[in-house]
């Protein structure tokens, strides 16, 4: 199925909002090294973790049309 321009998602005149939910949070113990920038370039560090993190992306628009749906 072929949507024509105004069937498009989120042009229905209705603005779409979109919000990062963060789920679950955690630190995963790992011996590593990062590079952090500061005035002269680069310096090498120690660091024993990750942080890991576990997101969705809620849109929320108009859900009046379905796709697919034919009126």
């Amino acid at each position: 199925m072929i949507l024509s321009k105004d069937e498009a998602c989120g042009v229905h005149s209705v603005d779409t909002k979109s919000e990062i939910v963060k789920i679950l949070h955690f630190k995963q113990f790992y011996k590593h090294y990062v590079f952090n920038e500061d005035g002269d370039g680069g310096r090498k560090s120690p660091k024993n973790y990750i942080d890991v993190y576990v997101c969705i992306d809620m849109v929320c628009g108009d859900t009046k049309y379905e796709l697919g749906s034919e009126e």
